[in-house]
């Protein structure tokens, strides 16, 4: 049997506390939490266990503090079988964490608090391990990074994919200008191109652009391939059951679809792939509660 693709997701790991609620008010007041739990997050961490759980062989590179709570984190990627020999450690600095809230629809509110080592160099990066990746994921949170992996990625000809969730306009116009794929979030789309329609993303074809999407949650994904045409194409959002935590199901989906593509899944079959485990990922309780290949390629059969 061939081996499993490999693909390095380079970007930002953090710690989350979240608490299961019914609601969050406007206003000030206290909230009853029903449930609670401690878990591992982060775009470029979330999506490395995403592949990982899939049936990829995934790296998770990226720096953290050198604290408790990265050690927590460490321990947790590796547990879902990431490769986290590329979790920096940075010397008298503290880790990212954020407090969680998610509400009886499945919906979150996130408080993060973006730890300094996402402005740390990237001198340390293992670059000479990728030869051999059939792709590399990174997220706009650690943009020295990402910068650095996009281009010894195009030097080595590996696919990349870039998490285009919302930053600094001249970070996403950098890093878009890097990547063979990009993927939106809609309030990224909107920090890149002040609009929310298709033709933003005609916009975000850079020379070596092979596809520019965004997703829209329970309204599906929708994308261009400029090199075949100009006009958009839609994917409706997989059916499933009811909603129980949309936490990390973004990073799902770029961990998803950067799997599919390095395993030489067409654009859209990919995309089919990516928009069905999201979905399925929105079923079950945490960041990381990843369905099986099995249950993603049976919704995709139905």
């Amino acid at each position: 049997m061939p081996r499993p693709a490999r693909v390095i997701c380079v970007g930002h790991t953090a710690f989350d506390r979240v608490y299961r609620v019914s609601a969050w008010p406007l206003g000030s007041a206290k909230v009853r939490a029903t449930g609670f739990r401690e878990s591992g997050g982060g775009m470029a961490a979330n999506a490395a266990a995403a592949i990982a759980q899939l049936g990829g062989l995934a790296h998770f590179w990226g720096p953290a503090g050198d604290d408790a709570l990265a050690d927590a984190m460490a321990r947790e990627l590796a547990g879902y079988g990431v490769d986290v020999s590329g979790l920096h450690r940075v010397a008298g600095s503290a880790s990212s964490h954020s407090a969680i809230l998610v509400d009886e629809r499945g919906e979150r509110l996130i408080v993060g608090v973006r730890g300094a080592v996402l402005t740390a160099e990237a001198e340390w990066l293992p670059l000479a391990t990728m030869d051999g990746a059939d792709a590399v994921l990174v997220d706009v949170r650690w943009p020295v990074g990402a910068r650095k992996v996009l281009r010894a990625a195009r030097e080595r000809g590996v696919a990349t994919v870039l998490d285009a969730d919302v930053a600094e306009r001249d970070v996403l116009h950098g890093l878009v200008q890097m990547a063979d794929y990009v993927i939106f979030s809609e309030p990224g789309l909107e920090a890149f191109a002040d609009q929310r329609g298709v033709d933003a993303l005609v916009g975000a074809a850079g020379p070596h652009l092979r596809m520019a999407a965004v997703t829209r949650g329970s309204l599906g994904v929708e994308w261009i391939e400029p090199q075949h045409s100009p006009h958009a194409q839609r994917l409706p959002a997989l059916s499933i059951g009811k909603a129980v935590d949309t936490t990390g199901a973004g990073d799902v989906f770029h961990g998803a679809f950067a799997l599919a593509i390095a395993e030489r899944q067409s654009t859209h079959d990919a995309l089919r792939f990516a928009n069905a485990a999201a979905a399925l990922k929105c079923e079950r309780e945490g960041a990381r509660s990843v369905p099986s290949r099995a249950a993603v390629e049976r919704a995709l059969s139905r």
